[in-house]
């Protein structure tokens, strides 16, 4: 199969240069979580802007200091195997697609692949979801404060984490968009000292410091089990890839929590580990 069958076509691209607010006005325009980035002049691909790392650097207006430029690329007509390859090898979502002009002519995603691929493969029926999903992950408890919550998510590196009980029970799931929606971005005062010159050793018994403002990400003060979605939709190590990339697409959701016996976490699959099952591994 060819990248060209599965991508998205003629993607929306954000020109540089360009500020934060612009491409925060085409995040909630066009709600995806990620827009290639060209040259104005040129139309030459630069890179991956992420709504993640534009709300995660409140502080740079310059949209260029927040692009990711070391992003996989494609040609519409490589197969579907090379694309897969090349997420997979960094962890990444999504590749870019270019033509021969190296022109940015469309993107492919993980979720392109699980809602027109995975999901639609009846074959994958019979291939137990078992061996793809992850072991080892992350948890918050119910109670940890959204700030935490965040710091925690980003350390996993993951869009989602389960949220357990005081008993160790799953009772939640809180993914990124959950944790930034009721964020805002405020101004605050901070100081830094100055260093003196050996010269200007007058200056130490003074203690100068500078003052300056910056932006900074507030998060409400409650805890994550406020915001967490406790509808749990859950996979087994027994289910097909086929059900699980079915699960995904129905309830529009990239991960499920791992349960067995009477819901006891033993870990969570990815749609990007689905991706492997492509590949044989």
């Amino acid at each position: 199969m060819r990248v060209k069958t599965l991508m998205t076509a003629d993607p929306v691209v954000i020109e540089l240069p360009a500020t934060r607010g612009y491409a925060l006005e085409l995040f909630k325009r066009y709600k995806v979580r990620a827009f290639p980035v060209v040259h104005r002049d040129r139309g030459a691909l630069v890179g991956v802007i992420s709504i993640k790392n534009v709300l995660l650097h409140p502080d740079e207006d310059q949209l260029a200091m927040l692009v990711r430029r070391d992003v996989p690329v494609v040609h519409p007509e490589d197969d579907l195997k090379k694309a897969v390859r090349k997420m997979l090898e960094i962890d990444y979502r999504r590749v870019v697609v270019v033509d021969s002009e190296e022109k940015v002519a469309g993107i492919l995603t993980v979720g392109d692949i699980v809602r027109r691929y995975l999901s639609k493969n009846e074959k994958l029926k019979g291939i137990s979801v078992e061996p793809y999903y992850q072991k080892n992950v992350g948890v918050v408890w119910q109670g940890t404060p959204l700030k935490a919550a965040l710091k925690a998510l980003l350390l996993c590196n993951a869009m989602a984490i389960p949220v357990i009980d005081d008993d160790g029970s799953l009772v939640g799931m809180v993914d990124e968009t959950d944790l930034l929606k009721d964020g805002e971005v405020i101004r605050v005062m901070k100081n830094s000292p100055l260093a003196a010159l050996s010269e200007e050793e007058w200056m130490l018994e003074s203690n100068p410091t500078l003052l300056f403002e910056k932006a900074e990400l507030q998060l409400p003060k409650k805890p994550v089990g406020d915001i967490m979605n406790s509808e749990l939709i859950v996979a087994t190590p027994h289910m097909s890839v086929y059900d699980v990339a079915q699960k995904m697409v129905q309830h529009r959701i990239e991960q499920l929590p791992v349960i067995k016996g009477e819901g006891e976490l033993i870990g969570i699959v990815r749609d990007m580990d689905l991706m492997r099952v492509l590949l044989g591994k």
